[in-house]
Order: structure tokens, then C-alpha cells, then sequence
């Protein structure tokens, strides 16, 4: 019964995964009159002497570790926060605060990108009227600054999936057990952290892997905002894999790339699951 789901799979991801081992091995460039040929391990050499490559892994970590973990403490807060609100008042609240989950990827980078901009962006408008600038800021044409705030756009965006994940894993916590804990005199910082949280380790463990996954993924946001610039600031693995693939027609070393992807992700999944198979 689940020979046609393998099927589909094969051909959907296996048989891709399998032509990317073969290309990466391999000098092929659509730009060169010669055929590929094959260089054996020399794609992955020139990877780990690549500069830019390293620089890519960087951002790829700092955006994707950085942007999930503000969001899980952000929608962990918020799930707290808005946890005894019924009525009319808490179903307005949460469908507010679940607001931009709704709104596309691609619909959020160009927001934000107008919102940075140095002349008429909102934010500087913002930060000009508080009297806490004195000039405009160019927000996404400066390097130390490009990466922040691309990140401070993905925080915005995936604050709601946790915090709508938690709300859920919250209410899902024994009644029982919070009464013991009042009769008990816990106090509130006693009940989040050693009544709450533990009830709420497994749903942060798989939506974090969501999210890590996704975020490792993550090609519209920083292309709408930075195309991966200024320079190399804001260039990500995938990122640099389609500059390599569909600028440079280097389609050897890019699949190079994407098996150090691959490899990087499954490693990172599998400390996950086993993390979460931990008593």
C-alpha cells in the first residue's frame, strides 16, 4: 500500500538528490563549450578554500538560530500573557496577534523594505520624530546593519506560529496539575518554569525544527530585501547555491553546496529527534 508514495518519492526526491551527488562531483558549467567531466572530490576542496562559503554558513546560522530563538521567547511570552484572556477581548487579541502568520513571505520583505528605507521609510520617520537619530539611516545598504534587519522582519513574521503553537500546548496542560501548584503557593515564576515549560518541551522541540528547517530554506524574504547584499553581508547558503547555479551557470560546484546543505540540515535534524526521544 505504500509502494506509490515511495514511488512518488522516489522520483520527486530521490531521483534529484541522487543526480545532485553525481553533478557535484563533476566540472559542469553551462557557459563552457566542453562536456562535464569528472574531478572526483575538487568541488569540495574549492568549497572549504572558499572565503565566501564560509561567510554564507555564518549568515546561515546567525540568521536562522538568531531569528528562531527571538521568536520562540517572543511567542512563549506572548502565549503566557494572553493565556487567561477569554471573551470577546482574547479571541480579538489572539487573532490580532496571529495577523502577520497570515500575510505572504514575499508581502512581508517588500513591507519591510519600503518601512527601511533612507528617505520616506517609516522607521526612520519613526526614529527621526523620538529624537533618537538625527539623520536618516540606510538600513539595508549597510553591512552591520543589512543582517539585523532582515532578521528583525523574519522575527515579525514567525512570532505568530509559535505563539499559536504554545497557545495550544498550554490549554493542553492538565487543569489538575496548575491547581495542585496554586494549593502548593507556587508563585509565578515557579509555575512557568518547573510546571509550564516542561509541559511544553516537545511542542518547542518540533516547532523549533520547523522553523530551523524552514529559516535554513529561507530564499524570498532576504532576496526580495538584500538580494544577499550589500556585498556578502546578508548571503545565505541558498542563497549563494542559486547565485552559483542560475548567475554563474556553475552547476558542479553548486551542487557541491547543496550536499554540505543537505548533509548540515539531516545532521541538525537527527540531534533534534534525538533530543526529543530524551526522557
Amino acid at each position: 500500500m505504500v509502494t506509490p508514495s515511495l514511488g512518488v518519492l522516489a522520483i520527486v526526491v530521490g531521483y534529484p538528490v541522487i543526480y545532485t551527488l553525481i553533478l557535484s562531483v563533476q566540472d559542469y558549467n553551462l557557459l563552457s563549450a566542453a562536456p562535464a567531466r569528472f574531478i572526483g572530490a575538487a568541488n569540495y576542496a574549492k568549497l572549504f578554500r572558499d572565503p565566501t562559503f564560509w561567510q554564507a554558513l555564518v549568515n546561515t546560522a546567525a540568521y536562522t538560530f538568531g531569528s528562531v530563538g527571538v521568536s520562540v521567547l517572543l511567542g512563549l511570552t506572548l502565549a503566557l500573557l494572553t493565556e487567561n484572556l477569554g471573551g470577546c477581548r482574547g479571541r480579538l487579541t489572539r487573532a490580532l496577534l496571529l495577523t502577520p502568520w497570515a500575510v505572504p513571505f514575499v508581502v512581508v520583505a517588500f513591507l519591510f523594505r519600503y518601512m527601511y528605507l533612507q528617505n520616506g521609510g517609516a522607521i526612520n520617520a519613526l526614529l527621526l520624530a523620538a529624537g533618537f537619530i538625527s539623520a536618516p539611516i540606510s538600513w539595508l545598504n549597510v553591512s552591520l546593519l543589512a543582517m539585523p534587519a532582515v532578521m528583525v522582519t523574519n522575527v515579525w513574521a514567525m512570532t505568530p506560529f509559535f505563539f499559536l503553537l504554545l497557545s495550544a500546548a498550554l490549554a493542553g496542560i492538565p487543569n489538575e496539575v496548575i491547581e495542585s501548584a496554586r494549593v502548593d503557593r507556587a508563585h509565578t515564576l515557579s509555575m512557568i518554569f518547573r510546571i509550564k515549560l516542561p509541559f511544553l518541551r516537545n511542542a518547542l522541540l518540533v516547532s523549533s525544527l520547523l522553523m530551523v528547517i524552514a529559516n535554513f530554506n529561507d530564499f524570498a524574504k532576504i532576496w526580495a530585501m538584500t538580494q544577499g547584499g550589500p556585498g556578502y553581508s546578508t548571503t545565505t547558503l541558498v542563497i549563494y547555491v542559486y547565485r552559483q547555479a542560475f548567475e554563474n551557470f556553475a552547476f558542479g560546484y553548486a551542487s557541491a553546496l547543496g550536499v554540505v546543505w543537505l548533509l548540515l540540515l539531516l545532521a541538525f535534524a537527527v540531534a533534534y529527534l534525538r533530543a526529543l526521544r530524551m526522557d
